[in-house]
């Protein structure tokens, strides 16, 4: 089981390093090739920050560990609200946008509602089976569609997505990044995907509670460090616009996408886990409603911090109550 620990920890590794070279080496070449700012900051960064959770998802299905991609989407969406939001709120009060509170956070909590009656729908049908199938899959890459039109106009409007300064390496490195990012995905999402797997066989419990836990924040780490980074620089700001978004991404596009290339196998993902993610959100949408001037101040993070440690502990203690 150490192995399979160690092979984890290596998989995550690759992930976020995977990642991180593969948005600055294509931010690079997009900017040679003249694309602006905003455009950059909508594909590349955007995709680049979700792609550990998505490499992963996608490595699973494929491996037929439907529980662990749900798990993933499920665990890393409950953890950027409370562990991301939580933390970085502790570090440094955090506002909360207007467009947020009533547009991308209401999105948000329609894709866990969405997604939670398409893997109970079985129930409806007297099937024995729970289900995201492909064309559930093809939905929400429908919703998604819908969410990235409006996110344009709104960025357009607002320059909502601000990139940092891309540096203009040369054409050989960069090229040489994104092929070395891609790379490390590859070989991080089946390393993990892999550990993720002996675990749950080697303690007899099932996949579903590794992807909700090691998985779910293994692949969260790199928005954590760069939430944590845009506090400590004053920029706290931007921690809830970069939860949200990645929240709608996991759900209408990685789960989306996951789907599509294997219809995913609920197992053991309960009630539970989905209604814990939606009151997460919920608790998103009321702090912009009455707290006051609309910022997330230190007690507030306290709050979602203890919440999901709470939910961890249960999920030990249910593991624990199965073995």
């Amino acid at each position: 089981m150490i192995v399979s620990f160690l092979t984890i920890i290596l998989g995550i590794a690759l992930l976020s390093g995977g990642a991180h070279y593969l948005v600055e080496g294509a931010s690079s070449v997009a900017k040679r090739l003249g694309v602006s700012d905003l455009i950059i900051g909508m594909t590349v960064v955007a995709f680049g920050t979700s792609a550990p959770e998505l490499v992963v998802s996608v490595i699973a299905a494929l491996n037929g560990s439907g529980e662990v991609a749900i798990g993933n989407v499920i665990g890393s969406n409950t953890a950027n609200i409370g562990l991301i939001l939580g933390i970085t709120a502790i570090i440094q009060p955090l506002r909360i946008r207007h467009n947020t509170i009533w547009k991308d956070i209401p999105f948000s909590f329609v894709g866990i509602i969405v997604v939670m009656l398409m893997a109970g729908d079985h129930k409806l049908d007297s099937s024995s089976t729970a289900v995201i199938s492909r064309s559930d899959g093809l939905v929400l890459l429908c919703f998604f569609s819908i969410y990235l039109y409006y996110t344009y106009n709104i960025a357009r409007q607002e320059r909502f997505f601000e990139t940092e300064d891309v540096a203009h390496r040369p054409l050989w490195l960069a090229i040489l990044w994104v092929t070395g990012g891609l790379l490390g995905l590859a070989y991080g999402g089946r390393f993990t995907v892999n550990g993720a797997v002996e675990i749950a066989r080697y303690l007899g419990i099932s996949e579903a509670i590794i992807g909700l836990t090691v998985v779910a924040v293994g692949t969260s780490l790199p928005e954590l460090a760069t939430s944590i980074a845009a506090a400590l620089r004053g920029r706290a700001d931007m921690a809830m616009g970069n939860v949200v978004g990645s929240n709608i991404f996991n759900i209408f596009f990685i789960l989306g996408v996951s789907a599509v290339v294997r219809p995913l196998q609920v197992g053991n993902i309960t009630i539970v886990d989905f209604v814990v993610c939606l009151v997460a959100t919920v608790l998103m949408f009321a702090s912009g409603l009455v707290l006051k001037r609309q910022i997330m101040y230190r007690p507030k993070g306290g709050i979602l911090v203890g919440l999901y440690v709470l939910y961890t502990i249960w999920l030990v203690l249910e593991a624990v109550g199965k073995v």
